[in-house]
């Protein structure tokens, strides 16, 4: 088959965009349309792989992850080393789901018109079926990211926590919209009744200001020194913050972003 440069930076341009959307969205982030676009073609760049003659797995590995840190950088910018290891790693995820649907795409159809050489994908097809098929694949990823969504929206759970040698425990909600973080570490927050936890104002404070439908305020929070959840410790930084919380089932709202 012959390969033609344009057709194959297209191609893979509207694949790494549709990877690169697809991830933006697990990652809960907005970035601007021109960082996509760069990412997106920084990354069909390398899809001029496709002609380097090679049978070294390890050679294509390396330059499959330069590729892939290029495009998290350049798409999601850098804010801190953790989320710029969870946006690459990620990136890498989306991708690996996105090529195993061409590759059974591949494999149970056989294109004529269709080769896969450096695990890189190549189509001599209508742009519409091109954009078509990467629709559907980006629908697909977004139901079942939807679907696991809501299953952990539902979740109620055990939370404990201590704060300058005190402990606490109180029922809490995991709530996927809820994607509160301490701005400077973009550590998740934890928001609680007042009755549970009020934020000592002798300790660290910090911040968090927030956005709802019906406007904008700020809530005061302080650095869990230990967090479990269902009695199990979490590994991360996590900050608690006050609040008014007028549930009867719950008095703590946690950020999903905790227990992924």
């Amino acid at each position: 088959m012959v390969i033609y440069v344009d057709v194959l930076l297209f191609v893979n341009t509207v694949i790494n965009y549709a990877i690169l959307m697809t991830t933006e969205k697990l990652l809960k982030r907005d970035c601007r349309l021109y960082r996509m676009i760069a990412g997106a073609f920084s990354g069909a760049l390398f899809s001029l792989l496709i002609f380097v003659n090679t049978d070294s797995r390890l050679l294509l590995f390396l330059l499959k992850i330069i590729s892939s840190s290029a495009i998290t950088i350049i798409t999601f910018g850098w804010k801190s080393k953790a989320e710029y290891i969870k946006a690459f790693i990620s990136d890498i995820v989306v991708a690996v789901v996105y090529s195993g649907f061409l590759i059974l795409f591949y494999e149970i159809a056989r294109p004529p018109n269709m080769v896969i050489v450096n695990d890189v994908p190549y189509f001599q097809i209508n742009p519409l079926i091109l954009l078509f098929v990467t629709a559907v694949i980006y629908i697909i990823l977004l139901l079942l990211y939807k679907l696991f969504s809501e299953r952990i929206k539902s979740t109620v759970v055990t939370i404990g926590f201590t704060i300058a040698d005190n402990s606490y425990s109180c029922i809490g909600i995991i709530d996927t919209g809820c994607n509160l973080t301490e701005p400077f570490s973009s550590s998740p927050v934890i928001i609680t009744d007042r009755s549970v936890y009020q934020a000592d104002p002798k300790l660290p404070i910090r911040i968090i200001p927030y956005t709802t439908v019906g406007g904008g305020s700020f809530l005061y929070a302080v650095k869990a020194d230990s967090v479990t959840i269902n009695h199990k410790t979490i590994h991360k930084t996590v900050y608690i913050a006050s609040s008014e919380i007028h549930n009867e089932n719950y008095q703590a709202i946690i950020n999903s972003e905790i227990i992924r």
